[in-house]
């Protein structure tokens, strides 16, 4: 009986834990944001609990997703809610977790396609989560301009003078493009998270509640705007269900891209009365606009570039290491899109 009720414990103490320490340095809009995300899992948590009593079909999926994301949201608000280094130690091994995910996936030749790495790769693999923690440090000491070289430069020169000091020739290319991509996306571009550390914890909340909300909405007004529209031959049915890209992803339509980014656009303008002030000035309404509007494209980008390589893999999810979700990459894909270009857009107008 004590284990059923051990978790539950263990993540309430978390949640409140979190929620005194972010109340006693006085962080009142973090406090916020906190409370709002608390308020919508408990929502979704009595979904959860109706959909079961009432024997509904997603329901054993809802209770999963709805569990995972209270793990998710309570480690991510120890993280940002205790010391800068805990901050740090938690991006950098979110980047890292996601590269070394992505890899595990990759097919082999010299294994005739089983996904794992071959034995030449190793050492470009290893470097590769060297970089990870070069970018943690970086970003730490707040020396951007080397972070900013690391990856798309002296990285992308590396790994190919690797493989030419390993007398390699046959599927370089291929190799050479999957673990490029790899630094890309998993260090560099989702690295921009702890640089955003920097601006302030606020800024990485406002980027990540934005995105993974978004992440929800597009499934709900999907699946909203299907059923309402599925027996309907108008014109206007044609438009509501035209494909984004029908062989990426069957589902997703321009008609819930754009209602969803128009939410999200709705939801950032909440956030500005609580955003930090920046260098130049604090966030307008116009720019909040502009962010949630580029979090809304970006994220659904996101979605559908990730989809397209799972597709080309040919699996499902990334992974089994969040029940409900998938895996870790199945996460962060929209965050990878929607981080880089808020950290820009940020930086280019308030600092």
């Amino acid at each position: 009986m004590f284990k059923r009720f051990l978790k539950p414990i263990l993540l309430g103490i978390v949640i409140t834990s979190s929620l005194l320490i972010v109340y006693h340095r006085k962080d009142y809009s973090m406090l916020i944001i906190m409370s709002v995300v608390i308020a919508l899992l408990l929502f979704f948590t009595l979904i959860a609990k109706l959909l079961d009593i009432k024997k509904i079909k997603m329901a054993a999926e809802i209770k999963d997703r709805t569990v995972t994301w209270w793990w998710m949201v309570a480690v991510f608000m120890i993280a940002l809610s205790t010391h800068r280094v805990v901050s740090f130690c938690f991006m950098g091994f979110l980047c890292f977790m996601a590269l070394k995910e992505y890899f595990s996936l990759l097919p082999s030749k010299e294994t005739g396609g089983a996904k794992n790495l071959s034995v030449k790769d190793r050492l470009p693999v290893i470097l590769c989560y060297l970089a990870v923690i070069l970018t943690a440090y970086s970003a730490y000491i707040k020396w951007y301009g080397f972070y900013i070289i690391l990856v798309p430069v002296y990285m992308f020169l590396l790994i190919p003078i690797i493989f030419v000091l390993q007398n390699r020739t046959e599927g370089t290319i291929n190799s050479l493009g999957m673990i490029s991509i790899g630094l890309m996306f998993f260090v560099f571009n989702l690295g921009h998270s702890l640089f955003m550390v920097n601006m302030g914890a606020m800024v990485l909340l406002f980027c990540f509640f934005l995105t993974e909300i978004r992440d929800l909405l597009s499934f709900w007004v999907g699946k909203g705007l299907a059923k309402q529209f599925e027996s309907n031959e108008s014109k206007l049915s044609n438009i509501v269900s035209l494909k984004i890209a029908e062989s990426v992803s069957p589902k997703k339509t321009w008609a819930a891209g754009v209602v969803t980014t128009l939410f999200i656009m709705g939801l950032s303008l909440g956030f500005v009365p609580i955003m930090p002030e920046f260098p130049r000035g604090r966030l307008s309404y116009n720019y909040a606009l502009v962010l949630g509007l580029a979090i809304g494209f970006f994220g659904l980008m996101g979605d559908l570039v990730f989809s397209m390589i799972k597709r080309d893999i040919g699996i499902k999810d990334s992974g089994t290491l969040l029940p409900g979700h998938g895996g870790i990459i199945d996460r962060v894909d929209s965050l990878i899109f929607t981080i880089p270009i808020i950290f820009h857009l940020i930086t280019w107008r308030y600092f």
